[in-house]
């Protein structure tokens, strides 16, 4: 004789949007971050990755050059009486360029997975990306280690080095849905501070090789404005010039005003960017940047964000040069941090030998995966 199916408990919701935090409607900005930390702490042993409540309202204020779609899944209230996200997932859809894009994000608490919550909320967003008249899905599963080539459950991508076990439950269900797995990026961290002769050396054998042919500039948000179209081709340069395997991505379109919603961003979440430069002297033009990001909620934390030198400056140890300036003013701008966090595409050769040089320790990593929007499997009954 069969048990019956119990009915779920849970149930599938648009959540509001709020235009601050202490509101009763930014419930479930406050619900998603909680829920979102949990799985880090669970899945990756800590919490470095999981955006806070002022990072989603921020997104979701600003969406000129990617909206947002998201989803939740509650089950009963919190101890203050608001809905309880035990699910969640965001669909992002670049408007400014790559429009054949639907990027999905999904996650479950722990303690409520193997219940569909997934699957419902991936497939109602997958369904919205449709009618968006998106061509391409693309997911990415964070890691906390790479497992050896030979494990039993090793996946290779279809580019590069690097590995991911086909048992993670993110990777299980991407490869239900259909979705490939293209290329794997390299988390890595550096221990800071760095003592000040380290960053020294490496600043000056750098500036020796670049020789007086480039001079750096370094502040902190704003940029002069002087720079900010420059800063606007480098982003641009990056995003066409970064080796992303087999991913469909377009280059980014940048322009002074994107580089100034960046920071107004920046402020609005109370982060703030370093930014070191190398001016070509002769013509006057950038020819590489680096971008450090810091928010006071996590103090011993700080992102290394952007780092790019145009193809026609390459060879001088730009990107050295950038790097150690920028870590040693860091040093100096924020005592409190303890590490810095990158992520390098594993086929990005060049910058991941930088930051090994510096002392960037491989810290896991994310499986960036793909696949054609009308191969995507719906994976619930609904």
């Amino acid at each position: 004789m069969s048990t019956p199916a119990t009915t779920p408990t849970w149930r599938l919701a648009e959540p509001p949007r709020a235009d601050r935090l202490d509101v009763p409607e930014a419930w479930a900005y406050h619900g998603i971050a909680e829920l979102e930390r949990a799985v880090g702490l669970a899945d990756l042993g800590h919490d470095d990755l999981a955006p806070r409540a002022v990072d989603l309202l921020v997104g979701d204020l600003h969406q000129e050059h990617a909206r947002c779609h998201r989803l939740v899944a509650l089950d009963g209230e919190t101890k203050d009486g608001a809905p309880l996200v035990v699910g969640h997932g965001v669909l992002t859809l670049p408007v400014s360029d790559n429009r054949h894009l639907a990027v999905v994000r999904v996650a479950v608490l722990p303690a409520h997975r193997g219940q569909g919550i997934g699957s419902a909320v991936a497939d109602r967003l997958r369904r919205v990306a449709l009618t968006e008249c998106r061509t391409t899905l693309f997911a990415e599963v964070e890691l906390a280690d790479e497992p050896p080539a030979d494990a039993p459950d090793a996946v290779a991508p279809r580019e590069g080095p690097g590995h991911v076990s086909a048992d993670l439950p993110g990777m299980r269900f991407a490869r239900r849905a259909g979705l490939g797995l293209e290329i794997v990026a390299r988390r890595s961290v550096l221990d800071v501070p760095l003592p000040d002769d380290v960053v020294d050396r490496f600043a000056a054998d750098a500036a020796a090789r670049a020789g007086d042919a480039y001079r750096v500039h370094t502040w902190q948000d704003p940029a002069p404005e002087r720079w900010v179209d420059q800063l606007a081709a480098l982003e641009h340069s990056l995003s066409e010039d970064e080796p992303n395997g087999g991913l469909a991505l377009e280059a980014e379109r940048w322009d002074g005003a994107r580089i100034r919603l960046e920071e107004a961003k920046r402020a609005e979440s109370g982060r703030v960017g370093l930014v070191t430069v190398a001016e070509h002297v002769a013509t006057g033009t950038l020819a590489g940047m680096t971008l450090l990001v810091g928010d006071d909620d996590r103090p011993g934390l700080t992102e290394q964000d952007s780092t790019v030198v145009l193809r026609e400056h390459r060879g001088h140890r730009l990107g050295m040069l950038l790097k150690a300036v920028n870590l040693r003013e860091h040093t100096h701008l924020r005592p409190a941090a303890r590490r810095i966090s990158t992520w390098n595409n594993e086929t990005n050769a060049p910058m991941l030998a930088i930051n090994v040089a510096l002392g960037f320790r491989p810290a896991g990593g994310s499986a960036e995966l793909q696949a054609p929007l009308a191969d995507v499997v719906p994976l619930s009954r609904g």
